[in-house]
Protein backbone atom coordinates (compact mmCIF):
# COMPACT_ATOMS: atom_id res chain seq x y z
CA UNK A 1 0.00 0.00 0.00
CA UNK A 2 2.82 2.39 1.23
CA UNK A 3 4.84 1.37 -1.88
CA UNK A 4 1.63 1.76 -3.76
CA UNK A 5 1.12 5.02 -2.76
CA UNK A 6 5.12 6.42 -3.21
CA UNK A 7 4.83 5.09 -7.01
CA UNK A 8 1.53 7.38 -7.75
CA UNK A 9 3.01 10.05 -5.78
CA UNK A 10 6.02 9.35 -8.14
CA UNK A 11 3.91 9.37 -11.32
CA UNK A 12 2.67 12.65 -10.41
CA UNK A 13 5.70 14.45 -9.59
CA UNK A 14 7.04 13.00 -13.02
CA UNK A 15 3.53 14.29 -15.07
CA UNK A 16 4.23 17.85 -13.61
CA UNK A 17 7.99 18.06 -14.31
CA UNK A 18 6.98 16.93 -17.69
CA UNK A 19 3.93 19.43 -17.93
CA UNK A 20 6.35 22.01 -16.62
CA UNK A 21 8.80 21.35 -19.37
CA UNK A 22 6.55 21.03 -21.95
CA UNK A 23 4.76 24.44 -20.82
CA UNK A 24 8.14 26.19 -19.89
CA UNK A 25 9.11 25.13 -23.67
CA UNK A 26 6.17 26.33 -25.22
CA UNK A 27 6.24 29.57 -23.96
CA UNK A 28 9.83 30.18 -24.65
CA UNK A 29 8.93 29.15 -28.13
CA UNK A 30 6.42 31.65 -28.19
CA UNK A 31 8.31 34.25 -26.63
CA UNK A 32 11.26 33.90 -29.10
CA UNK A 33 8.57 33.47 -32.18
CA UNK A 34 7.38 37.09 -31.09
CA UNK A 35 10.96 38.83 -30.46
CA UNK A 36 12.25 37.61 -33.35
CA UNK A 37 8.92 37.23 -35.81
CA UNK A 38 9.95 38.83 -39.30
CA UNK A 39 8.90 42.75 -39.48
CA UNK A 40 6.18 43.72 -42.21
CA UNK A 41 5.91 46.82 -44.37
CA UNK A 42 2.90 48.99 -43.74
CA UNK A 43 1.33 51.47 -46.42
CA UNK A 44 0.38 54.32 -45.56
CA UNK A 45 -1.35 57.70 -47.71
CA UNK A 46 -1.85 60.55 -45.75
CA UNK A 47 -3.99 63.06 -47.85
CA UNK A 48 -2.06 66.10 -46.36
CA UNK A 49 -0.61 68.45 -48.47
CA UNK A 50 2.68 69.75 -47.31
CA UNK A 51 3.52 66.75 -44.94
CA UNK A 52 5.96 64.47 -45.60
CA UNK A 53 7.93 61.79 -43.25
CA UNK A 54 10.91 60.33 -44.18
CA UNK A 55 10.84 56.66 -42.26
CA UNK A 56 14.42 55.80 -41.15
CA UNK A 57 15.11 53.82 -37.95
CA UNK A 58 18.84 53.74 -38.70
CA UNK A 59 19.11 57.53 -37.92
CA UNK A 60 15.54 58.12 -36.03
CA UNK A 61 15.51 57.09 -32.68
CA UNK A 62 11.47 56.66 -32.84
CA UNK A 63 11.54 55.22 -35.90
CA UNK A 64 13.82 52.49 -34.49
CA UNK A 65 11.68 52.09 -30.93
CA UNK A 66 8.60 51.81 -32.88
CA UNK A 67 10.19 49.32 -34.89
CA UNK A 68 11.93 47.40 -32.06
CA UNK A 69 8.34 47.22 -30.37
CA UNK A 70 5.62 46.44 -33.23
CA UNK A 71 8.27 44.90 -35.78
CA UNK A 72 6.47 47.08 -37.98
CA UNK A 73 8.15 49.15 -40.85
CA UNK A 74 6.35 52.19 -42.69
CA UNK A 75 6.09 53.23 -46.28
CA UNK A 76 4.64 56.22 -46.12
CA UNK A 77 3.45 58.89 -48.85
CA UNK A 78 1.45 61.87 -49.17
CA UNK A 79 -0.74 64.07 -51.12
CA UNK A 80 -3.31 65.87 -51.52
CA UNK A 81 -7.25 64.84 -51.95
CA UNK A 82 -7.25 64.60 -55.42
CA UNK A 83 -4.52 61.66 -55.39
CA UNK A 84 -6.55 60.18 -52.12
CA UNK A 85 -9.77 60.03 -55.15
CA UNK A 86 -7.54 58.74 -57.33
CA UNK A 87 -6.33 56.22 -55.57
CA UNK A 88 -10.71 54.97 -54.44
CA UNK A 89 -11.25 55.49 -57.94
CA UNK A 90 -8.50 52.64 -58.93
CA UNK A 91 -9.44 50.61 -55.88
CA UNK A 92 -5.74 50.79 -55.19
CA UNK A 93 -5.86 52.15 -51.67
CA UNK A 94 -2.82 51.30 -49.04
CA UNK A 95 -3.07 49.85 -45.61
CA UNK A 96 -3.83 53.21 -43.61
CA UNK A 97 -5.37 56.20 -44.89
CA UNK A 98 -5.16 59.39 -43.03
CA UNK A 99 -7.25 62.11 -44.00
CA UNK A 100 -8.18 65.69 -42.07
CA UNK A 101 -11.46 64.76 -40.20
CA UNK A 102 -13.35 67.33 -42.32
CA UNK A 103 -12.90 65.85 -45.57
CA UNK A 104 -15.60 64.86 -47.45
CA UNK A 105 -13.77 61.71 -48.36
CA UNK A 106 -13.87 60.13 -44.77
CA UNK A 107 -17.81 59.62 -45.45
CA UNK A 108 -17.33 57.96 -48.56
CA UNK A 109 -14.74 55.74 -47.42
CA UNK A 110 -17.12 54.77 -44.72
CA UNK A 111 -20.17 54.46 -46.67
CA UNK A 112 -18.50 52.43 -49.19
CA UNK A 113 -16.96 50.07 -47.26
CA UNK A 114 -13.76 50.74 -48.37
CA UNK A 115 -12.44 50.61 -44.79
CA UNK A 116 -12.94 47.94 -42.03
CA UNK A 117 -14.98 48.21 -38.81
CA UNK A 118 -12.74 48.50 -36.10
CA UNK A 119 -14.02 46.94 -33.23
CA UNK A 120 -14.45 43.63 -34.16
CA UNK A 121 -10.41 44.35 -35.21
CA UNK A 122 -9.65 45.16 -31.89
CA UNK A 123 -11.63 42.80 -29.65
CA UNK A 124 -9.98 40.11 -32.15
CA UNK A 125 -6.11 41.58 -31.72
CA UNK A 126 -6.38 44.01 -28.96
CA UNK A 127 -8.79 44.02 -26.83
CA UNK A 128 -7.29 46.78 -24.49
CA UNK A 129 -6.14 49.26 -27.17
CA UNK A 130 -6.08 52.91 -24.84
CA UNK A 131 -8.86 54.58 -27.26
CA UNK A 132 -11.41 56.80 -25.46
CA UNK A 133 -15.46 55.38 -26.07
CA UNK A 134 -16.24 58.71 -26.78
CA UNK A 135 -14.16 59.04 -29.59
CA UNK A 136 -15.46 55.44 -31.18
CA UNK A 137 -19.49 57.45 -30.43
CA UNK A 138 -18.55 60.54 -32.06
CA UNK A 139 -17.70 59.12 -35.21
CA UNK A 140 -19.87 56.06 -35.02
CA UNK A 141 -21.13 55.81 -38.81
CA UNK A 142 -25.02 56.27 -38.88
CA UNK A 143 -24.46 52.43 -39.97
CA UNK A 144 -23.79 51.78 -36.86
CA UNK A 145 -19.92 50.93 -37.29
CA UNK A 146 -16.93 52.67 -36.09
CA UNK A 147 -14.21 53.45 -38.80
CA UNK A 148 -12.19 56.19 -37.79
CA UNK A 149 -8.73 56.85 -35.44
CA UNK A 150 -9.29 60.31 -34.58
CA UNK A 151 -5.39 62.32 -33.40
CA UNK A 152 -5.79 65.04 -30.85
CA UNK A 153 -9.47 64.18 -30.11
CA UNK A 154 -10.61 65.54 -25.94
CA UNK A 155 -13.05 63.36 -24.45
CA UNK A 156 -14.68 63.64 -20.90
CA UNK A 157 -12.71 60.86 -19.76
CA UNK A 158 -9.86 62.09 -19.87
CA UNK A 159 -10.55 66.29 -19.54
CA UNK A 160 -11.22 66.07 -16.22
CA UNK A 161 -8.61 66.77 -13.14
CA UNK A 162 -9.22 63.27 -12.18
CA UNK A 163 -7.08 62.51 -15.91
CA UNK A 164 -4.95 65.12 -16.37
CA UNK A 165 -6.36 66.66 -19.56
CA UNK A 166 -7.63 70.09 -20.39
CA UNK A 167 -9.06 72.18 -23.17
CA UNK A 168 -6.74 75.27 -24.45
CA UNK A 169 -7.20 77.68 -27.02
CA UNK A 170 -3.77 76.97 -28.21
CA UNK A 171 -4.08 78.23 -31.27
CA UNK A 172 -5.31 81.76 -30.62
CA UNK A 173 -2.68 83.09 -28.81
CA UNK A 174 -0.52 85.82 -29.76
CA UNK A 175 3.43 85.37 -29.16
CA UNK A 176 5.96 88.56 -29.45
CA UNK A 177 9.58 88.48 -29.53
CA UNK A 178 10.58 89.37 -25.71
CA UNK A 179 14.03 90.59 -26.20
CA UNK A 180 12.54 93.25 -28.51
CA UNK A 181 9.52 94.31 -26.84
CA UNK A 182 12.14 95.58 -23.88
CA UNK A 183 13.22 98.07 -26.15
CA UNK A 184 9.81 99.20 -27.15
CA UNK A 185 8.79 100.76 -23.63
CA UNK A 186 5.53 98.39 -23.92
CA UNK A 187 4.82 96.26 -21.12
CA UNK A 188 2.88 93.17 -21.50
CA UNK A 189 0.33 94.21 -19.41
CA UNK A 190 -0.38 96.47 -22.19
CA UNK A 191 -0.34 94.08 -25.18
CA UNK A 192 -3.83 93.09 -23.78
CA UNK A 193 -5.14 96.21 -25.21
CA UNK A 194 -5.45 97.41 -29.17
CA UNK A 195 -3.64 100.46 -28.19
CA UNK A 196 -0.51 98.90 -26.25
CA UNK A 197 -0.37 96.62 -29.30
CA UNK A 198 -0.38 99.64 -31.69
CA UNK A 199 2.39 101.30 -29.48
CA UNK A 200 4.75 98.06 -29.96
CA UNK A 201 4.23 97.30 -33.04
CA UNK A 202 4.93 101.25 -34.50
CA UNK A 203 8.54 101.05 -32.20
CA UNK A 204 9.17 97.39 -34.11
CA UNK A 205 8.43 98.87 -37.28
CA UNK A 206 11.77 101.21 -36.74
CA UNK A 207 13.65 97.99 -35.63
CA UNK A 208 15.98 95.62 -37.80
CA UNK A 209 17.42 92.42 -36.88
CA UNK A 210 20.80 91.68 -38.09
CA UNK A 211 20.70 94.49 -40.77
CA UNK A 212 17.37 93.38 -41.59
CA UNK A 213 14.09 95.28 -41.64
CA UNK A 214 11.50 94.31 -38.58
CA UNK A 215 8.26 92.68 -39.51
CA UNK A 216 6.02 94.44 -36.81
CA UNK A 217 2.70 91.85 -37.56
CA UNK A 218 2.08 88.32 -38.95
CA UNK A 219 -0.49 85.85 -38.63
CA UNK A 220 -3.03 87.85 -39.22
CA UNK A 221 -6.87 85.52 -39.07
CA UNK A 222 -10.00 87.53 -38.67
CA UNK A 223 -11.72 84.30 -36.58
CA UNK A 224 -8.75 84.85 -33.99
CA UNK A 225 -8.87 88.44 -33.40
CA UNK A 226 -12.31 88.67 -33.60
CA UNK A 227 -12.48 85.63 -30.86
CA UNK A 228 -9.84 87.76 -28.41
CA UNK A 229 -12.51 90.38 -28.82
CA UNK A 230 -15.25 88.66 -27.16
CA UNK A 231 -16.79 87.21 -30.16
CA UNK A 232 -19.76 84.58 -29.57
CA UNK A 233 -21.05 81.33 -30.62
CA UNK A 234 -24.39 81.44 -29.46
CA UNK A 235 -26.80 83.34 -28.22
CA UNK A 236 -28.35 83.05 -25.11
CA UNK A 237 -30.74 80.57 -25.96
CA UNK A 238 -28.57 78.14 -27.83
CA UNK A 239 -28.66 79.08 -30.86
CA UNK A 240 -25.58 79.10 -33.25
CA UNK A 241 -24.74 82.51 -34.19
CA UNK A 242 -22.92 83.30 -38.04
CA UNK A 243 -19.32 84.53 -37.21
CA UNK A 244 -19.92 87.09 -39.97
CA UNK A 245 -22.43 89.14 -38.54
CA UNK A 246 -21.15 89.88 -35.12
CA UNK A 247 -20.23 92.91 -34.27
CA UNK A 248 -16.55 91.99 -32.94
CA UNK A 249 -15.94 90.75 -36.63
CA UNK A 250 -16.49 93.91 -37.80
CA UNK A 251 -14.21 95.29 -35.58
CA UNK A 252 -11.20 92.59 -35.86
CA UNK A 253 -11.53 93.74 -39.32
CA UNK A 254 -10.92 97.37 -38.25
CA UNK A 255 -8.31 96.55 -36.28
CA UNK A 256 -6.43 94.45 -39.26
CA UNK A 257 -7.14 97.19 -41.86
CA UNK A 258 -5.72 99.73 -39.52
CA UNK A 259 -2.58 97.40 -39.06
CA UNK A 260 -2.34 97.27 -42.51
CA UNK A 261 -3.03 101.47 -43.59
CA UNK A 262 -0.01 102.04 -41.13
CA UNK A 263 2.67 99.42 -42.67
CA UNK A 264 2.43 97.31 -39.67
CA UNK A 265 1.30 94.25 -41.42
CA UNK A 266 3.05 94.36 -44.73
CA UNK A 267 0.86 93.12 -48.44
CA UNK A 268 3.18 89.67 -48.17
CA UNK A 269 0.78 88.48 -45.38
CA UNK A 270 -2.13 87.87 -47.85
CA UNK A 271 0.09 85.90 -50.07
CA UNK A 272 2.43 83.89 -47.47
CA UNK A 273 2.13 80.48 -46.76
CA UNK A 274 2.44 79.01 -42.89
CA UNK A 275 5.81 77.42 -43.67
CA UNK A 276 7.36 80.92 -45.56
CA UNK A 277 5.52 82.75 -42.05
CA UNK A 278 7.39 79.87 -39.82
CA UNK A 279 11.02 80.48 -41.37
CA UNK A 280 10.94 84.32 -41.10
CA UNK A 281 10.00 83.67 -37.61
CA UNK A 282 13.10 81.30 -37.41
CA UNK A 283 15.38 84.10 -38.70
CA UNK A 284 13.90 86.26 -35.84
CA UNK A 285 11.87 89.10 -38.95
CA UNK A 286 8.72 88.68 -36.83
CA UNK A 287 8.27 91.10 -34.10
CA UNK A 288 4.56 90.20 -32.79
CA UNK A 289 2.92 87.13 -34.07
CA UNK A 290 -1.13 85.30 -33.69
CA UNK A 291 -1.35 81.76 -34.23
CA UNK A 292 0.65 78.85 -32.28
CA UNK A 293 0.89 77.05 -35.92
CA UNK A 294 3.15 79.90 -37.18
CA UNK A 295 5.50 79.70 -34.39
CA UNK A 296 5.59 75.91 -33.07
CA UNK A 297 9.59 75.35 -33.22
CA UNK A 298 10.36 78.38 -34.86
CA UNK A 299 11.21 79.86 -31.56
CA UNK A 300 13.76 77.18 -30.11
CA UNK A 301 15.21 77.52 -33.72
CA UNK A 302 15.40 80.86 -33.58
CA UNK A 303 17.24 80.89 -29.58
CA UNK A 304 19.24 78.39 -30.72
CA UNK A 305 20.55 80.52 -33.55
CA UNK A 306 20.66 83.53 -31.24
CA UNK A 307 20.83 82.76 -27.23
CA UNK A 308 19.46 86.63 -27.08
CA UNK A 309 16.59 86.49 -28.56
CA UNK A 310 13.28 84.75 -27.67
CA UNK A 311 9.60 84.22 -28.53
CA UNK A 312 7.43 84.61 -25.61
CA UNK A 313 3.45 83.85 -25.09
CA UNK A 314 1.74 87.80 -25.38
CA UNK A 315 -1.80 86.64 -24.28
CA UNK A 316 -4.41 87.98 -26.21
CA UNK A 317 -6.35 91.89 -27.20
CA UNK A 318 -9.44 92.90 -25.62
CA UNK A 319 -11.59 94.56 -27.83
CA UNK A 320 -13.54 97.59 -27.64
CA UNK A 321 -15.86 96.86 -24.84
CA UNK A 322 -13.51 94.93 -22.82
CA UNK A 323 -15.29 91.70 -22.71
CA UNK A 324 -13.44 88.46 -22.17
CA UNK A 325 -12.01 86.86 -25.24
CA UNK A 326 -13.97 83.45 -25.93
CA UNK A 327 -12.15 81.13 -27.78
CA UNK A 328 -12.16 78.10 -29.33
CA UNK A 329 -10.77 75.28 -27.99
CA UNK A 330 -8.38 73.22 -29.81
CA UNK A 331 -10.16 71.30 -32.93
CA UNK A 332 -11.22 68.90 -29.58
CA UNK A 333 -13.18 66.31 -32.09
CA UNK A 334 -9.90 65.89 -33.94
CA UNK A 335 -7.49 66.64 -36.29
CA UNK A 336 -7.23 64.10 -38.61
CA UNK A 337 -8.74 60.61 -38.57
CA UNK A 338 -7.31 57.49 -39.91
CA UNK A 339 -8.97 54.24 -41.23
CA UNK A 340 -7.38 50.57 -42.03
CA UNK A 341 -8.59 49.72 -45.80
CA UNK A 342 -10.53 46.91 -46.69
CA UNK A 343 -8.09 44.65 -48.63
CA UNK A 344 -5.31 45.68 -45.87
CA UNK A 345 -2.34 43.15 -45.88
CA UNK A 346 -1.35 42.06 -42.01
CA UNK A 347 -4.44 43.17 -39.89
CA UNK A 348 -3.46 41.97 -36.71
CA UNK A 349 -0.29 43.50 -37.14
CA UNK A 350 -1.93 46.71 -38.42
CA UNK A 351 -4.28 46.33 -35.08
CA UNK A 352 -1.35 45.82 -32.98
CA UNK A 353 0.72 49.15 -34.24
CA UNK A 354 -2.34 50.85 -33.81
CA UNK A 355 -2.84 49.38 -30.09
CA UNK A 356 0.97 50.56 -29.26
CA UNK A 357 0.80 53.96 -30.67
CA UNK A 358 -2.54 54.87 -28.74
CA UNK A 359 -0.78 53.61 -25.51
CA UNK A 360 0.49 56.18 -22.78
CA UNK A 361 4.42 54.99 -23.94
CA UNK A 362 3.49 55.40 -27.94
CA UNK A 363 1.68 58.48 -27.39
CA UNK A 364 4.79 60.17 -25.60
CA UNK A 365 6.97 59.16 -27.95
CA UNK A 366 5.05 60.55 -31.56
CA UNK A 367 4.19 63.72 -29.14
CA UNK A 368 5.71 66.87 -30.27
CA UNK A 369 8.98 68.08 -28.63
CA UNK A 370 9.32 64.58 -26.84
CA UNK A 371 10.13 61.69 -29.18
CA UNK A 372 11.43 58.00 -27.71
CA UNK A 373 14.75 58.07 -25.28
CA UNK A 374 15.05 61.53 -24.37
CA UNK A 375 13.04 61.44 -21.37
CA UNK A 376 12.46 59.29 -17.80
CA UNK A 377 9.45 59.08 -15.85
CA UNK A 378 9.64 60.64 -12.61
CA UNK A 379 7.08 60.53 -10.01
CA UNK A 380 4.59 60.66 -12.73
CA UNK A 381 6.59 63.13 -14.96
CA UNK A 382 7.71 63.37 -17.79
CA UNK A 383 11.31 64.90 -17.66
CA UNK A 384 13.58 65.01 -20.58
CA UNK A 385 16.98 63.76 -20.05
CA UNK A 386 20.11 65.98 -19.00
CA UNK A 387 22.38 64.88 -21.78
CA UNK A 388 19.51 64.90 -24.57
CA UNK A 389 18.46 68.37 -23.51
CA UNK A 390 22.58 68.94 -23.71
CA UNK A 391 21.86 67.99 -27.80
CA UNK A 392 19.03 70.17 -28.40
CA UNK A 393 20.93 72.76 -26.73
CA UNK A 394 24.10 72.51 -28.68
CA UNK A 395 21.92 71.82 -31.77
CA UNK A 396 18.30 71.76 -31.95
CA UNK A 397 17.69 71.28 -35.58
CA UNK A 398 20.06 68.01 -35.81
CA UNK A 399 18.43 66.99 -32.55
CA UNK A 400 15.09 67.02 -33.67
CA UNK A 401 15.93 65.13 -36.79
CA UNK A 402 17.27 62.81 -34.45
CA UNK A 403 14.26 61.99 -32.42
CA UNK A 404 10.96 63.33 -33.38
CA UNK A 405 9.00 61.35 -34.73
CA UNK A 406 6.82 63.59 -37.01
CA UNK A 407 4.19 61.09 -36.82
CA UNK A 408 1.51 62.44 -34.78
CA UNK A 409 -1.70 60.69 -36.43
CA UNK A 410 -2.35 58.79 -32.84
CA UNK A 411 -1.39 61.36 -31.04
CA UNK A 412 -3.69 61.75 -27.53
CA UNK A 413 -2.39 65.09 -25.71
CA UNK A 414 -4.51 64.57 -23.01
CA UNK A 415 -2.22 61.77 -22.19
CA UNK A 416 0.95 64.58 -22.77
CA UNK A 417 -0.74 67.12 -20.48
CA UNK A 418 -1.33 63.58 -17.88
CA UNK A 419 2.47 63.86 -17.37
CA UNK A 420 3.29 67.30 -17.62
CA UNK A 421 5.21 68.76 -14.57
CA UNK A 422 2.53 70.64 -12.26
CA UNK A 423 4.04 73.91 -12.76
CA UNK A 424 3.57 73.54 -16.68
CA UNK A 425 -0.05 73.08 -16.20
CA UNK A 426 -0.24 76.18 -13.82
CA UNK A 427 1.37 78.19 -16.20
CA UNK A 428 -0.59 76.85 -19.01
CA UNK A 429 -3.77 77.18 -17.53
CA UNK A 430 -2.63 80.68 -15.95
CA UNK A 431 -2.56 81.82 -19.70
CA UNK A 432 -6.25 81.85 -20.15
CA UNK A 433 -7.07 83.28 -17.13
CA UNK A 434 -10.20 85.38 -17.42
CA UNK A 435 -10.61 83.65 -20.67
CA UNK A 436 -13.64 81.38 -21.83
CA UNK A 437 -12.65 78.27 -24.05
CA UNK A 438 -16.08 76.38 -25.51
CA UNK A 439 -15.42 73.11 -26.75
CA UNK A 440 -15.19 72.73 -30.60
CA UNK A 441 -17.08 70.04 -31.18
CA UNK A 442 -20.42 71.68 -32.26
CA UNK A 443 -19.48 74.33 -33.57
CA UNK A 444 -16.79 72.33 -36.26
CA UNK A 445 -19.47 70.05 -36.63
CA UNK A 446 -22.03 72.71 -37.96
CA UNK A 447 -19.82 74.67 -40.27
CA UNK A 448 -18.35 71.50 -41.74
CA UNK A 449 -20.57 70.18 -44.58
CA UNK A 450 -20.78 66.44 -45.97
CA UNK A 451 -23.68 64.54 -46.91
CA UNK A 452 -25.54 67.46 -48.67
CA UNK A 453 -24.05 68.53 -52.18
CA UNK A 454 -25.91 71.43 -52.78
CA UNK A 455 -25.18 72.47 -49.30
CA UNK A 456 -21.92 72.30 -49.31
CA UNK A 457 -21.73 73.74 -52.81
CA UNK A 458 -22.89 77.10 -51.83
CA UNK A 459 -20.97 77.12 -48.72
CA UNK A 460 -18.08 76.60 -50.98
CA UNK A 461 -18.83 79.46 -53.08
CA UNK A 462 -19.81 81.55 -50.07
CA UNK A 463 -16.04 80.96 -48.36
CA UNK A 464 -14.31 81.32 -51.58
CA UNK A 465 -16.44 84.83 -52.29
CA UNK A 466 -15.40 86.36 -48.46
CA UNK A 467 -11.81 84.68 -48.84
CA UNK A 468 -11.44 87.35 -52.08
CA UNK A 469 -13.80 89.88 -50.80
CA UNK A 470 -11.99 89.78 -47.06
CA UNK A 471 -8.37 90.82 -48.47
CA UNK A 472 -9.94 94.44 -50.04
CA UNK A 473 -11.86 94.95 -47.29
CA UNK A 474 -8.27 94.73 -45.12
CA UNK A 475 -6.74 96.89 -47.47
CA UNK A 476 -8.74 99.66 -47.86
CA UNK A 477 -7.66 102.88 -47.87
CA UNK A 478 -9.89 104.44 -44.65
CA UNK A 479 -11.88 102.84 -41.65
CA UNK A 480 -14.83 104.12 -43.47
CA UNK A 481 -14.17 102.53 -46.78
CA UNK A 482 -13.63 98.95 -44.86
CA UNK A 483 -16.95 99.26 -43.19
CA UNK A 484 -18.74 100.31 -46.50
CA UNK A 485 -16.89 97.18 -48.31
CA UNK A 486 -17.72 94.80 -45.83
CA UNK A 487 -21.29 95.65 -45.65
CA UNK A 488 -21.52 95.31 -49.51
CA UNK A 489 -19.61 92.21 -48.71
CA UNK A 490 -22.55 90.46 -46.63
CA UNK A 491 -25.30 92.13 -48.86
CA UNK A 492 -23.42 90.19 -52.14
CA UNK A 493 -22.89 86.88 -49.32
CA UNK A 494 -26.97 86.75 -48.62
CA UNK A 495 -27.11 87.30 -52.41
CA UNK A 496 -25.10 84.00 -52.94
CA UNK A 497 -27.38 82.25 -50.03
CA UNK A 498 -25.64 83.10 -46.84
CA UNK A 499 -28.88 83.42 -44.65
CA UNK A 500 -30.07 79.49 -45.76
CA UNK A 501 -26.91 78.36 -45.09
CA UNK A 502 -27.05 80.27 -41.74
CA UNK A 503 -30.33 78.28 -41.08
CA UNK A 504 -28.69 74.81 -42.11
CA UNK A 505 -25.61 75.67 -39.73
CA UNK A 506 -28.27 76.16 -36.77
CA UNK A 507 -29.90 72.72 -37.36
CA UNK A 508 -26.48 70.59 -37.60
CA UNK A 509 -25.26 72.80 -34.81
CA UNK A 510 -28.27 71.26 -32.42
CA UNK A 511 -27.89 67.91 -33.80
CA UNK A 512 -24.36 67.74 -33.28
CA UNK A 513 -25.04 68.98 -29.30
CA UNK A 514 -27.37 66.21 -28.67
CA UNK A 515 -24.26 64.10 -29.78
CA UNK A 516 -22.09 65.83 -27.96
CA UNK A 517 -20.32 62.77 -25.03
Amino acid sequence: MKRGRIIGIAILILAGIVLYAFAWKSSEKETKATKNRESVTISWFVAKEGYSKDWNPQKNVTDAKILEKTGVNLEITSGDLTELDALMATDNLPDLITVEADAPERAVLENTGMVEPLEPLFAQYAPDVNIPDSMKEWYRNENGNWYSIASYYYGPERVSEEFGGYLGGVHNNNYVRGDLLEKTGVSWQELKTKEGVLKALRAAKKMTYQGESIIPYSGWYTQNIAEQFGMQIEDANGNFLSMYRQPEWLEALLFGNQLYREGLMLPEEFTESINQRMTQVQMGKIFFCTGYSNVKDAGNYLSNRDAEAYIEYAGHIRGDAGNPPNLESVSSGGWTTTMISKDAKNVDRIVEFIAYMTSEEGTLDAAPNIGARTYDIIDGQCVMKEDVAAEFNENYAAAAEKYYLNLEFFVDWTIVQKYQPPEDRINYLEQYKGCTIYDSKAADAAVVIDGNRAMSEMKKTIDAYYAKAEVEILISNSAEECIKKYEETIAEMDRLGLRQLEAFEKERYQKAKERLP
